[in-house]
């Protein structure tokens, strides 16, 4: 690349390099691991407690996410966490009413909208939902990049 940009060609090996170079990068942002949900319309309703706490992970896809089907007994008796790690998607994650809720949103170069207000770019966000609800909260630790995330209230 440097002789390049000096005006000289190195032949068919840099060809094979910079081919090898976006190969290589396609398949870094895509992945390998079987959890991985790669360029799709996705729904995930999780059931249980186990379920959401093992968390979700969407790459280059769209679609929601309802955990108002989770079996919760409120008042919840311990804080439950909901790992959400989004990359180049666009998500609605439907949180329920009977419980506390609290988002833990870090956003890289994203758009998180909730309650009506967008935020966009490089951002952390910490907001409540349901404070009014007795017991331990319902954690939702979102990791997005470069995707688009709504919250909404949901049941």
């Amino acid at each position: 690349l440097i002789l390049g940009l000096r005006g000289r060609t190195s032949g068919i090996l840099s060809f094979f390099a910079v081919a090898a170079l976006i190969t290589g990068g396609i398949f870094n942002v895509v992945g390998n691991n079987g959890e991985r949900v790669r360029f799709q319309q996705v729904d995930w309703t999780p059931t249980s407690i186990q379920q959401a706490s093992d968390g979700f992970d969407i790459t280059a896809g769209s679609g929601t996410v309802d955990l108002t089907d989770m079996n919760l007994e409120a008042p919840l008796e311990s804080e439950v966490r909901v790992p959400l790690d989004i990359t180049a998607s666009n998500v609605t994650v439907v949180i329920p009413d009977e419980v506390p809720v609290d988002i833990r949103a870090d956003m890289t170069m994203g758009n998180l909208t909730e309650q009506g207000n967008q935020r966009g770019g490089i951002t952390t966000r910490e907001s409540s939902y349901n404070t009014d609800q007795p017991g331990s909260h319902l954690v939702i630790q979102i990791h997005g990049t470069v995707s688009n995330v709504t919250i909404q209230e949901g049941n």
